[in-house]
């Protein structure tokens, strides 16, 4: 083989290596926090067992706010609308789990995980429907396959081109 086709092909493999190594997803940094059950079917007093990911604090508190509406929840109205709460139990990785009863609104409720330390604030919250939510379409991540089809066939088909090519200068 010439050293042509030998670049030509470490080219299209490089190129081919590079389609099929796909885009990197969104990286989700900070606490985040989880409820079972993550939505109930009446207003009333309900339980809910709450999980939290994330936190660099040595203490959470976990409480419910007086709100189904996440927006309302800001550092404004965040202790007019939920309150300290209780301390969560913490996992030693970062993780704090809790449990809270509390009564939940026509409009659902907000669970809200936080650390209060002067100067650093950890804080995430996870809203409580009444009735079960609509499922939301997924993100798109990844390749899309038609294109790389469209590219390999295309990569393949300049191979045969230069491969003819070259056979056809060799016989001249």
């Amino acid at each position: 083989m010439t050293k042509t086709k030998l670049i030509f092909i470490g080219l299209a493999l490089a190129l081919v290596g590079f389609l099929f190594a796909g885009s990197a997803s969104a990286d989700e940094h900070g606490p985040a926090i989880t409820a079972e059950p993550s939505y109930v079917e009446a207003p009333g007093e309900h339980t809910f067992e709450v999980t939290g990911t994330g936190y660099t604090a040595a203490a959470v508190n976990l409480t419910a706010c007086d709100t189904g509406n996440p927006d309302d929840v800001t550092s404004d109205t965040f202790m007019g609308l939920c309150g300290l709460g209780a301390a969560a139990t913490s996992g030693g990785d970062g993780t704090f789990t809790g449990t809270i009863t509390t009564e939940v609104g026509a409009d659902g409720t907000v669970l809200v995980m936080t650390e209060l330390m002067p100067g650093t604030t950890q804080s995430a919250s996870v809203h409580i429907p009444i009735g079960a939510p609509e499922m939301e379409e997924m993100p798109a991540t990844g390749v899309n396959s038609s294109l790389l089809v469209i590219l390999g066939t295309g990569i393949a088909l300049a191979g045969v081109m230069v491969f003819g090519l070259s056979r056809r200068l060799r016989t001249l």
